[in-house]
């Protein structure tokens, strides 16, 4: 993704983005924690609404990387029948509501200090009768923190790092910060795009 620290005028665009959970079959092992999300983990990430700024465009995926407020960068991907990334610019700024990435299965695995990142899409449902497409990830990273408080988990994989809301069925039992782990998880995908009340397409 291009990426700037250049902030440009401000653009009001508010961006709604699901996570609708999918459900996968766990495959363990007799010394691998994996646990697989059930249907109830369609609500269990946080919906977050904060002010952020553009600091990627991905027009081949048709994603874009926001900064919050806080520092965090979070990667949203937009159905391309909703709206098109490219007439975004670095340095815009956009009002998103979006539930967070959620951590569906993690495990341990033996360290070889090798990072991997695999995506594939899912369509999904949204309203209006639009077919959202839902990216999820394979990740194999380590971990640098676990909050079993608000029930998050911030892994770094090959390319970046990426702060997970956790499924209510994913165990925490075990985890810590320096583990290497199989996880996978369904990143934001945007189902709305609007901007000035009309969307951007």
């Amino acid at each position: 993704m291009n990426r700037s620290s250049t902030q440009r005028p401000h653009r009001a665009i508010r961006i709604l983005a699901t996570c609708a959970a999918l459900a996968f079959g766990a495959t363990g092992s007799a010394s691998a924690q994996d646990t697989a999300s059930g249907p109830q983990a369609r609500s269990a990430a946080a919906v977050v609404q904060v002010q952020a700024r553009v600091v990627g465009i991905d027009p081949t995926t048709n994603s874009v990387s926001l900064q919050g407020p806080q520092g965090r960068v979070a990667e949203v991907a937009v159905n391309p029948e909703i709206g098109d990334v490219k007439k975004l610019q670095l340095g815009d700024i956009v009002n998103i509501d979006y539930r967070a990435a959620l951590l569906m299965r993690v495990s341990k695995v033996k360290s070889d200090g090798i990072r991997q990142r695999i995506e594939t899409d899912a369509a999904i449902p949204a309203s209006g009768g639009v077919a959202a497409q839902a990216r999820v990830v394979e990740v194999i990273g380590t971990i640098e923190r676990v909050d079993t408080k608000k029930r998050r988990v911030t892994l770094r994989g090959p390319s970046h790092t990426v702060t997970l809301d956790v499924a209510p069925d994913v165990s925490l039992a075990g985890l810590k910060a320096g583990d290497m782990v199989q996880a996978r998880f369904e990143s934001a995908t945007a189902v709305q795009v609007m901007r000035s009340g009309q969307s951007v397409k």
